[in-house]
């Protein structure tokens, strides 16, 4: 009987110790601290209770080529079209932008040239040699002010060391008071002949000088040149100019056609003269204006001839491919811009 009420005794005694930490917990003295708030939980979003969402997992660099591994395909591209919007209650429903309208075809039938803008470049203009227009054949020149090109000495191949010379871009023959009327730097000859032809050039004489373009050029029996002349001379100074009338003036036909009335010379310096051979036809041009013309082999030249009892040479008047000449007549004379 006493044993038994030992063991009461011993277990009520533990039951009172267990019990003890839990009276403990469940009431806390006044002045103790509250508890710190639970950690945020970062279940997924449908667990019930969670704030924020789960962060995404971490990307996969597995071996591609282990079985069931693979990067992940590349995102869809965006849709850069904006959705259409819900209107909120009351408001009038937004309106949809229409989509861009598809690039024009081409057509086969061409449309209507537009005007230039200022913005457009113009099309670029033909470079042509001066004295030519667009679309017409350009010059070519035998002395350029530098260079002889299409010019040789008739009797002295160096002519430039003979007495010609290049100055200011001329082709000069001076003469000494001793060579005047004497042939010294001779005559120049193309090196090319001619048929059909516009041949240009500017001279310039001293007072009292003279000298003279030949064309349709033949040789003499002393291997002279003869032929249609240009004159050029001074028409109120030199002998032959202010004695032999108008058909041995500057423009004229030497000896045969005089030039007309319009004719204007620059007095003391530089004029341009011009012949042309078309066909049959001649012009003599001064100064841009055209100053004789006639025709080859008509009852008009071959009447000339015959009233000034000119002395021309045989098949004077007929048409055949020849070289152009400019006369050494003795005298100072200058040339430049042949063509």
């Amino acid at each position: 009987m006493g044993s038994r009420i030992s063991v009461f005794r011993h277990l009520i005694i533990a039951a009172a110790l267990s019990a003890a930490p839990v009276l403990a917990q469940t009431a806390p003295p006044a002045n103790a601290l509250p508890p710190p708030p639970p950690p945020p939980s970062f279940a997924t979003p449908s667990a019930p209770g969670s704030s924020l969402p789960q962060p995404p997992p971490p990307p996969s660099f597995s071996n591609p080529n282990a079985a069931g591994s693979s990067l992940p395909p590349p995102p869809p591209p965006p849709n850069l079209r904006p959705k259409k919007a819900t209107p909120a209650p009351g408001e009038p429903p937004a309106t949809e932008l229409p989509p861009p309208s598809p690039a024009p075809t081409p057509s086969a039938t061409p449309s209507a040239t537009p005007s230039a803008t200022p913005d457009q470049n113009p099309a670029p203009t033909a470079v042509v040699t001066p004295g030519t227009k667009p679309g017409e054949t350009p010059w070519k020149f035998l002395f350029d002010g530098k260079t002889v090109n299409g010019l040789r000495g008739l009797q002295k191949p160096d002519f430039l060391k003979s007495g010609w010379k290049i100055t200011d871009g001329a082709l000069t023959l001076s003469k000494e008071i001793r060579e005047s009327g004497r042939t010294t730097g001779g005559h120049l000859i193309t090196t090319e002949a001619y048929t059909d032809f516009e041949f240009s050039f500017e001279w310039k004489l001293e007072v009292s000088c003279k000298s003279g373009v030949v064309y349709l050029t033949r040789a003499d029996s002393n291997q002279n040149p003869t032929g249609h002349i240009f004159t050029l001379v001074d028409d109120v100074r030199n002998p032959d100019g202010l004695k032999g009338g108008p058909i041995k003036r500057t423009g004229a036909l030497y000896g045969v056609m005089p030039p007309g009335a319009n004719k204007q010379l620059n007095d003391g310096t530089w004029n341009e003269g011009r012949i042309r051979v078309q066909g049959s036809h001649v012009e003599h041009w001064i100064n841009n204006e055209k100053v004789l013309e006639y025709e080859l082999g008509s009852a008009a030249l071959k009447s000339a001839v015959q009233a000034h009892k000119a002395r021309v040479n045989a098949g004077f008047g007929t048409k055949f491919k020849a070289p152009i000449v400019l006369l050494d007549a003795g005298d100072d004379v200058a040339f430049r811009n042949i063509k």
